[in-house]
């Protein structure tokens, strides 16, 4: 009986000793960037421009995106 005890508490002691790493950082963690993501409307527009030109139509899926500073008033 008291054997079972002694292994159930190496157990669990076992069980919080490995679950504790998973919630520690890796000291890598940053403050989030006071930034946005906007659509890249100059590079969407040049590749239109070209596509016109050649006769292709373009469908943007997934436009391109860039990150501007979060007080800027631009969208491009």
């Amino acid at each position: 009986m008291e054997v079972a005890m002694k292994r159930e508490w190496f157990a669990a002691i076992a069980a919080v000793l490995m679950v504790l790493p998973a919630c520690a950082t890796d000291g890598r963690s940053q403050f989030a960037r006071n930034e946005r993501i906007v659509v890249d409307a100059q590079y969407v527009n040049e590749v239109n421009n070209a596509s016109r030109l050649t006769g292709v139509n373009v469908t943007w899926v997934n436009p391109p995106t860039k990150r501007v500073p979060a007080g800027s008033n631009s969208d491009n």
